[in-house]
C-alpha cells in the first residue's frame, strides 16, 4: 500500500507501507540539486527508496548512489547477481542480514536495478531494524543491549539457516559487535542482529542466547515491520544498509533474474566465491542478496 504523492524540491514521491518511499522521476538524468538533496535526505529518513521503469547504465547508477557517499570500487562487490551462474549458492533462499554487519565498517546503502527478470516472479525482503528498536518492549531491549553479539559471515552450507540454532557455526569472518548501534545517518537506535549473522550472545549460555535472539526476531520480523518488494523490469531499489536488513526466498524455477548492484561503503567486506565481471553474462554469485 502507498499514500498519496507529494512534490517536494523538485521531487515526486510517495511513501510505501511499513516503511520506505516510491519516486516517480527519471533516474537515468542527473538530478537538479534541490532534487538530488531530497533524494539524500529522503533515503535517510525513509530507509528505503523505489523507482519503476528506469533504464539505467552501470555507470549511471554508480554517479545516482555517489550522491550519498563514495562507491566501492572492489572486485567481487559492485556488479551482476544472477540466476545464470550455474552455482547452487546463487539460487539459495538467504535469511535477513545487513551487508558487512560482523565488521566495524557495514555498507552505507545498496542499490538493486532489475535489467533482465521475469515480472513478479521473485522478491527481496526488507526488515526495519530501527523501526523494530522502537518497537521493542524496554524489558527486551534492556536484555539485548547487556550483551555484545558475535556476528559471522556464514559459511555457505548453512546460509539459509538461522545462525543462533547452530551451535559453534562455520564463519568466513567474524566480529564481536554492541547488539545496538546508532545509525549514522540519521541518529536512530538499531538492534544489530540478524537471523543470518548473529551467532550468540556473549556472556550468556547459548540456549539463553537463542531464546533471546528468537524473541527479538519475532519482533523485527513481525509483518507490520517487513516490506516486500516484487521484482518487475526496470525497478530500482536503494536501501540504508544500517536501518535495514534484506532477505529473499529461494530463486529455484524463478527464471532468469539479473539485478545490478552497487554500493556505498569503502571498508566493509563481503566473502564472495568467485572473481566479479563488467557484464551480466556469466557472473559469479553473491551471497548477500
Amino acid at each position: 500500500m502507498t499514500g498519496d504523492w507529494r512534490f517536494e524540491s523538485g521531487l515526486k514521491w510517495r511513501p510505501l507501507m511499513p516503511f520506505g518511499a516510491e519516486l516517480d522521476i527519471d533516474l537515468s538524468a542527473p538530478l537538479p540539486e534541490p532534487a538530488a538533496a531530497r533524494f539524500v535526505s529522503l533515503l535517510w529518513q525513509s530507509s528505503l527508496l523505489l523507482a519503476r521503469h528506469q533504464s539505467l547504465t552501470m555507470q549511471r547508477q554508480q554517479q545516482l548512489m555517489g550522491l550519498l557517499g563514495p562507491i566501492l570500487q572492489r572486485a567481487g562487490e559492485n556488479g551482476y547477481i544472477s540466476t545464470e551462474t550455474g552455482q547452487e549458492v546463487s539460487l539459495s533462499e538467504l535469511p535477513f542480514h545487513a551487508d558487512a554487519a560482523y565488521t566495524t565498517a557495514p555498507f552505507d546503502s545498496l542499490s538493486l536495478h532489475a535489467v533482465d527478470v521475469v515480472d513478479g516472479s521473485s522478491s527481496t525482503r526488507f526488515a526495519s531494524a530501527q523501526r523494530a528498536h522502537d518497537a521493542l518492549s524496554p524489558a527486551l531491549l534492556e536484555q539485548l543491549a547487556a550483551h555484545r553479539v558475535e556476528m559471522i559471515s556464514p559459511g555457505f552450507e548453512t546460509l539459509s539457516r538461522r545462525t543462533c540454532q547452530i551451535r559453534d557455526p562455520k564463519a568466513m569472518k567474524r566480529g564481536e559487535l554492541p547488539s545496538v548501534q546508532i545509525n549514522p545517518h540519521n541518529g536512530g537506535s538499531c538492534l544489530w542482529v540478524s537471523e543470518m549473522q548473529a551467532a550468540r550472545l556473549l556472556g550468556m549460555e547459548w540456549e539463553a542466547s537463542g531464546a533471546l535472539l528468537g524473541a527479538v526476531f519475532d519482533r523485527l520480523y513481525a509483518p507490520d515491520n517487513v516490506y516486500e518488494h516484487v521484482w518487475q523490469q526496470g525497478d530500482i531499489v536503494i536501501w540504508d544498509n544500517i536501518a535495514l536488513q534484506h532477505a529473499r526466498g529461494s530463486l529455484k524455477g524463478v527464471g532468469k533474474r539479473v539485478l545490478q548492484r552497487v554500493i556505498v561503503g569503502t571498508e566493509g567486506v563481503c566473502p564472495h566465491i568467485g572473481p566479479a565481471v563488467d557484464t551480466p553474462a556469466g557472473e559469479a554469485p553473491a551471497v548477500n542478496m
